[in-house]
């Protein structure tokens, strides 16, 4: 066991000190205002958020964005509350709103996907800029991310972040942090292994031309992984650092509901292994390293405090940078809750990944 632990450890904490080193391969970004801008349309997907869709409309409807090149697609994906009048107002309120209703669930695609594709069809932009129903944007959001696109020429990946001051909401926000540096940190060693559905960019051209979500048709999730490794394979893609463009989500509740967010994500790692093969070798050291650790604890077999201990300092290099990079402050004692609960997580999280038991929505 105990050699089992070095390796995978070993394997693991080379994997933290190439993400802390790709995070200084980022430079800050050069953002200029361009003559001829694009056509962005932003789809947006939505189902049953009568409470959050309130604030994104008001946050769309001010972007700093010539509105004559700028559209909003809501697609109601059979919505029970509320969402369906307050998207249906806002069309009527607002020109370069759009309101796409669904009535009944495809038996091609998979509900978010289908809503998704239907949003992306009916855009007339070039450029297409997606957020959840869920999250909070800043005004100048739509003119980063879209001119991050037109200036690399792929897909952009934004950064996003869980609002909220209670120590669940500060763990969640760390939980989410420690994801999206490790994702940052491949980013700038040219690499683009996965991203966050509420903050990205490509050209509908670039949507097109991996056929759409057609070879992922039949997952529930994991639409954001394979749009950022599709679209970066065949073109390129970037990070976008620019703190104009950081997209703000909120708190799941109980951790009921946070521990099945992370087993749903969870299931879609091991569709990396033939795309991104590095990536599902850091999932399984990952898991590994801290399944060993936690079997070892529990046998009472010696050894594991040393790899406890250097996986504590390098992970909490990983948040630290990260928290720097994306001016997210870091809490030192919810990082000692959250890398204490680590051993536990990482194991009971990855098994249940791989068995798909989570729950979504109906």
């Amino acid at each position: 066991m105990s050699i089992l632990l070095i390796l995978s450890a070993g394997l693991y904490l080379a994997f933290l000190l190439y993400f802390i080193t790709g995070l200084f391969r980022h430079n800050d970004p050069s953002i200029t205002p361009s003559v001829d801008l694009s056509f962005v349309s932003v789809v947006i997907a939505a189902r049953n958020e009568e409470k959050n869709l309130p604030d994104l409309i008001h946050d769309l409807v001010n972007q700093e964005y010539p509105m004559n090149k700028l559209e909003i697609i809501f697609v109601n994906d059979r919505s029970s509350d509320a969402t369906g009048g307050i998207l249906t107002e806002a069309a009527e309120n607002y020109a370069f709103i759009k309101h796409i209703r669904i009535d009944e669930r495809s038996s091609k695609l998979s509900p978010k996907k289908h809503a998704l594709t239907l949003g992306i069809e009916a855009a007339q932009g070039d450029i297409i800029v997606s957020t959840d129903a869920d999250c909070r944007v800043p005004k100048f959001w739509v003119s980063s991310m879209a001119y991050s696109v037109v200036q690399n020429g792929g897909i952009t990946v934004g950064y996003s972040s869980v609002k909220g001051d209670s120590f669940f909401d500060q763990y969640q926000r760390m939980d989410f942090l420690g994801i999206i540096t490790a994702n940052a940190g491949v980013a700038g060693w040219g690499s683009y292994w996965s991203g966050t559905g509420q903050n990205l960019a490509y050209k509908k051209s670039d949507f097109e031309s991996i056929g759409g979500f057609e070879p992922v048709k039949d997952k529930i999730s994991g639409d954001d992984m394979y749009l950022v490794q599709a679209i970066s394979n065949m073109q390129s893609g970037a990070l976008n650092i620019d703190p104009n463009s950081f997209v703000y989500t909120q708190p799941v509740e109980t951790i009921k509901q946070f521990v099945n967010q992370r087993i749903r994500w969870s299931s879609n790692s091991r569709t990396s292994l033939n795309q991104r093969p590095l990536f599902f070798l850091f999932i399984l050291s990952a898991f590994f390293t801290n399944t060993f650790i936690l079997v070892s604890v529990i046998l009472g077999i010696p050894g594991w405090g040393f790899p406890l201990l250097m996986k504590f300092i390098f992970e909490g290099g990983v948040i630290y940078f990260g928290g720097r990079l994306f001016e997210t402050p870091v809490n030192p004692f919810v990082y000692f809750a959250w890398a204490l609960a680590q051993p536990l997580y990482i194991p009971v999280v990855g098994l249940m990944g791989t068995l798909n038991r989570f729950t979504w929505k109906s």
